[in-house]
């Protein structure tokens, strides 16, 4: 995981249960950390201000508004840092709808790089800002969950089942 800028401020939250940790810049959101574990070794020497401060662009309200099924895009600024190919698959994940899957595959084929689903998987992988950008909403092609590098397939499984998109045809 990369360490992120020198101005950058994070934020702690609970919702329904839930661990979040919000980086931004005064550009964007920049990381979200949904494993606490993970997420120490970012905000060391950052600086922690409240939830409702302007510099996260009222996500904190935003994700509370998702978790409790009163919202279904996010629409904040972000400053994320990745390669072409991460940024290019990352702003494909930001097609798929609410309450839908899709196949990495599938994201292969509509970045016209059909080949590409392993270096897919990597770049969903990566995303530094889950949730905001989609990523738990990408399963394997034989419909099993997959990984979730925000805190792994139980966390995905809750976050499918919050939009509505668990059934037995997944599995």
């Amino acid at each position: 995981m990369k360490q992120v800028d020198q101005k950058t401020y994070y934020t702690l939250l609970k919702i329904n249960g839930n661990s979040i940790t919000i980086y931004s810049s005064p550009k964007g959101i920049c990381h979200i950390d949904l494993n606490s574990k993970s997420g120490k070794k970012l905000f060391q020497k950052k600086s922690k201000l409240p939830p409702d401060d302007k510099i996260f662009f009222d996500l904190p309200e935003q994700l509370k508004k998702y978790f409790n099924s009163e919202l279904k895009t996010f629409k904040v600024p972000l400053d994320i840092q990745g390669t072409t190919f991460q940024l290019q698959v990352w702003n494909e994940l930001m097609n798929i709808p609410f309450g839908e899957v899709v196949t990495y595959k599938d994201i292969a084929v509509r970045i016209k790089n059909e080949m590409s689903f392993r270096a897919v998987g990597n770049a969903v992988g990566a995303n530094p800002v889950p949730i905001v950008i989609p990523c738990h909403r990408v399963i394997k092609t034989s419909g099993a969950l997959g990984g979730f590098s925000g805190g792994g397939p139980k966390v995905k499984e809750k976050l499918l089942a919050l939009e509505g998109c668990m059934s037995l045809e997944l599995f």
